[in-house]
């Protein structure tokens, strides 16, 4: 071992290689470390620094949903039907047979609430003065009309006849509101078929015949025909002071005057198209009378 100048202590003789080899060794590691090649990590692999936009991220299908029926077109054929009109009420009704005498059956109807029918036998010839309350209506069955062979009177509000055959007329007392005449045949040759004095009067399906003016309406407003027929009437078919409100589907046959007397005028005059019936389908060869030709 030697001892270097300057120094106390003793070295080995080759401790000048030794220090050489240490100083190396950590620049062949370096080296070495740098040289070798590490993989880089997937997701910085994956990066594009580039600056292009990256592609869309991949999407999961959307769920299937059951497809539905395309709703259908509604056109004038397909479309529905409207809905039926509501059905009439039915009024309360009362046999004129269960009484002992037509007035006391009227009498009975009047004092119950709201409309009440009084209904007479089909055939039935009613005599003597007849006066409808208000609120009742006199009405024939079904099958002939009834035959009433006085002038009838609608004395009240609400008051009507139906169905019946009126020999002398019908009388409207003055004042009252809402009265009717349907389905009725009305004949009077010594007056007015019907003579009102009432307001709201409404005559429907009814035939007027052989009176010396069908219709008088002398007081009041409201008069409305619908579907009448009036014919062989000497002096005017309509004849009203206040103006008429409706004409509706109202023939005239052999009228003496006037088919309509009214100086206020008519409201509103309604005349359906008539319709002709289809012709008969022809007949077949083999049913004419001498068959086919040959």
């Amino acid at each position: 071992p030697s001892k270097p100048p300057g120094t106390n202590c003793w070295l080995p003789e080759n401790h000048t290689t030794l220090m050489a080899a240490q100083q190396t060794m950590g620049k062949e590691n370096v080296a070495t470390a740098a040289t070798a090649e590490k993989p880089e990590p997937p997701a910085l692999a994956a990066l594009d620094l580039t600056g292009a936009t990256p592609p869309p991220l991949p999407m999961a299908p959307p769920a299937a949903t059951p497809s539905k029926p395309p709703a259908p077109l509604l056109t004038p054929r397909s479309a529905p039907p409207p809905p039926p009109p509501p059905a009439p009420i039915a009024c309360p009704r009362i046999e004129a047979k269960d009484f002992e005498t037509l007035a006391a059956a009227l009498e009975a109807a009047h004092v119950k609430p709201g409309r009440v029918d009084v209904v007479v036998a089909e055939g039935t010839t009613l005599t003597g003065t007849i006066k409808v309350p208000a609120g009742v209506r006199l009405v024939g069955s079904a099958g002939t009309r009834p035959i009433i062979m006085s002038t009838l009177t609608l004395n009240g509000d609400g008051a009507g006849v139906m169905n019946c055959d009126l020999r002398e007329g019908v009388k409207v007392q003055m004042g009252t509101k809402d009265t009717e005449v349907r389905g009725c045949a009305v004949t009077n040759p010594c007056d007015a078929g019907i003579l009102s004095r009432g307001a709201a009067l409404t005559i429907s399906d009814c035939e007027l015949y052989e009176c010396e003016d069908a219709v008088r309406h002398t007081y009041g407003d409201r008069l409305t025909l619908v579907r009448c027929q009036i014919r062989n009437i000497d002096g005017d078919g309509i004849c009203s002071i206040p103006k008429i409100s409706l004409l509706e589907d109202v023939s005239f046959e052999n009228i003496g005057r006037h088919e309509v007397m009214c100086k206020a005028g008519v409201l509103r005059k309604v005349t359906s198209p008539v319709v002709e019936p289809p012709p008969p389908p022809p007949v077949p060869i083999s049913q004419l009378p001498y068959g086919p030709a040959g």
